[in-house]
């Protein structure tokens, strides 16, 4: 089974890559909503937290004030390893207060190679100091036996580029304008215009390594809406100005496209896959949303064990035959990769389903311990009825058939 942040990956060639991949033992831990990137109307603040480990070979980073870091114990030196003991890495938190910034840091125990070893937190904290900008502070860690490292606080005011400056624009696209383009530490972040008279559905944005790639729920859900401007959208980038920006796609609610047809083929057929399924689970909600409240708790429950086990609505001989029919000059091994990406859509129709109900049935399990009942059934039907207005769109834009090329 996939889940929904799968069908990001895939549009983009799977070419969103995390910016701290290549520095694998030193891991930003961001504490923010689902998002992979930040959230693009958050404004970061003008200062930032800078850390320079005793190894020279590892590149200074900074990060924005109000971060959690990790620095695991393989970045650090050990002058006694008898007080190191069994430490596993550095934490480091930061809030950023005018020009000031207040940074926590403690010793931890847990392995960290765990995603939840923060839910058991094994620390001792070594301390809290306020740094002012320009200033840097070396703590004391021989108590763990850790050589110190230094911390300072630094400028991190963003720079707004004119029209010609920062790094060169490579767009592929006829539609999408950029509004504008900034950098901020490492981060560019650019906000991009619709130009055209059709919503798109999803376009892809990269700069070296780092890419991002922001789309609707499927076709019939944009994600800019004719003549509107995006969010700012935030690329890993390096100060100097040697990396191309690349809009390198942009997909339309009609099917139609520009720039990579590889790209907008996978996407599309994905597409197709939420389309062909998404009627089925709408069939579900709509069963339940017809069932008395007093019984809704119950059917909620079955409707949640039913959507894991719901059949896919193609099987694959009958879906790789619509995809060479519609696909006629494509050779069998493309329509079959092609097939993964409709499949992928099967299990993605499910999930935006089960991923509503897993919140919903948490938030309602916290009202009824309260003995709020009708406040949890109340809730339950916002939710029904929310997933059916989605799934109906859905459905309804797999009547203008998708226009892969």
């Amino acid at each position: 089974m996939v889940t929904q942040s799968r069908v990001l990956f895939r549009l983009v060639g799977r070419a969103v890559i995390s910016s701290l991949a290549v520095i694998p033992v030193l891991t930003l831990s961001v504490q923010s909503s689902r998002a992979a990137y930040q959230e693009p109307d958050r404004r970061l603040p003008e200062i930032a937290l800078e850390i320079k480990l005793p190894d020279k070979s590892l590149p200074r980073r900074r990060f924005p004030g109000g971060v959690m870091t990790l620095i695991r114990r393989q970045s650090l030196n050990i002058i006694d390893p008898v007080a190191a003991g069994e430490f596993t890495a550095i934490d480091l938190s930061s809030i950023a207060e005018g020009d000031s910034m207040t940074v926590r840091l403690s010793i931890i125990y847990n392995d960290v190679s765990n995603q939840e070893w923060w839910k058991d937190k094994k620390e001792k904290v070594a301390g809290t100091w306020v740094i002012q900008r320009g200033e840097s502070v070396r703590p004391d860690l021989t108590a763990f036996g850790i050589e110190s490292f230094e911390m300072c606080v630094t400028d991190a005011k963003a720079i707004l580029f004119k029209p010609g400056e920062g790094p060169r624009i490579v767009n592929k696209t006829t539609v999408l304008e950029v509004v504008s383009l900034k950098r901020q530490l490492d981060h560019c972040s650019i906000s991009l215009r619709n130009t055209s008279s059709k919503n798109i559905v999803a376009y892809s944005i990269s700069i070296g390594r780092s890419g991002v790639s922001s789309h609707g729920r499927g076709l019939g859900y944009p994600a800019v809406a004719a003549g509107a401007t995006t969010h700012e959208q935030y690329l890993q980038c390096s100060e100097k100005d040697d990396q191309d920006i690349v809009i390198s796609n942009v997909i339309f609610d009609d099917g139609s496209f520009e720039g990579d047809s590889k790209v907008a083929q996978k996407y599309l057929a994905n597409a197709d896959g939420l389309g062909i399924q998404a009627p089925h689970v709408l069939r579900k909600i709509e069963q339940v949303l017809a069932i008395p409240d007093s019984d809704l708790r119950v059917a909620f429950d079955r409707l949640e064990a039913d959507l894991w086990l719901i059949p896919e609505a193609i099987d694959k001989q009958s879906a790789l035959e619509y995809l060479t029919k519609k696909l006629p000059s494509l050779d069998s091994k493309t329509v079959s990769e092609l097939y993964e990406d409709l499949k992928g859509g099967l299990y993605d129709a499910r999930n935006i389903a089960l991923s509503e109900i897993g919140d919903t049935r948490r938030h309602v399990q916290e009202l009824e311990e309260r003995g709020q009942f009708a406040s949890a059934v109340e809730s339950i039907r916002r939710t029904l009825e929310r997933l059916k207005e989605s799934l109906s769109k859905i459905t309804a834009s797999r009547k203008v058939e998708p226009g892969l090329r």
